[in-house]
């Protein structure tokens, strides 16, 4: 269900599937094509991602923090966005690695195809997380963890690259744990 560009309202709708889930459900979501995500999440109040899914919005309405809840929801929707400049301005601008599901959405632009430059950003991203958000990616990516995860070994091979390329000098003993204190991949 992705679209390769806009319909007649400007929008693309994203399937949910494998990412929506961790949000409300698996369903689609429409998000404006062209989009400044700074701007856009700026809005108060943000709209719904389903707005006219009476129990999302009362879901979200109950949440101790909505606005937070619909912020984090944005940014992982962004995540998938088909245009890579948006999944690019989002990773700089609006991640913040404080989050199980987005950081769930940046190790599979990590482990999935998609541009170079797009993978390059997420790497960074992931680094801008702290230990244990940094430990949840990689965890993601190597399938440590309940739920295997169907990444082939080439992409995370080249996962492990884009971390070790972008990885700061003041974090090389967490790359080095993550890795197992190993210098392969």
């Amino acid at each position: 269900m992705r679209q390769d560009g806009p319909d007649s309202d400007g929008m693309v709708t994203l399937s949910g599937q494998g990412w929506a889930g961790d949000l409300w459900r698996e369903v689609p979501v429409r998000v404006p094509w062209r989009v400044d995500v700074n701007e856009f999440l700026s809005r108060r109040p943000l709209p719904y991602l389903w707005p006219d899914d009476a129990e999302y919005r009362t879901h979200v309405d109950a949440d101790e923090h909505p606005e937070q809840l619909l912020r984090t929801s944005w940014i992982d929707a962004f995540l998938h966005h088909p245009d890579d400049s948006v999944v690019i301005q989002c990773l700089r601008d609006a991640f913040t690695g404080d989050n199980i599901a987005n950081l769930t959405s940046v190790a599979d632009i990590l482990g999935y195809a998609c541009a170079p430059e797009v993978k390059q950003e997420a790497a960074k991203a992931v680094w801008r997380a702290d230990d244990a958000g940094v430990h949840w990616v990689f965890n993601v990516l190597l399938s440590r963890g309940l739920i295997p995860s169907d990444y082939d070994a080439l992409s995370v091979h080249e996962a492990i690259r884009h971390l070790r390329a972008t990885c700061p000098p003041e974090r090389a003993g967490t790359l080095q744990s993550e890795l197992g204190g190993s210098d392969q991949d």
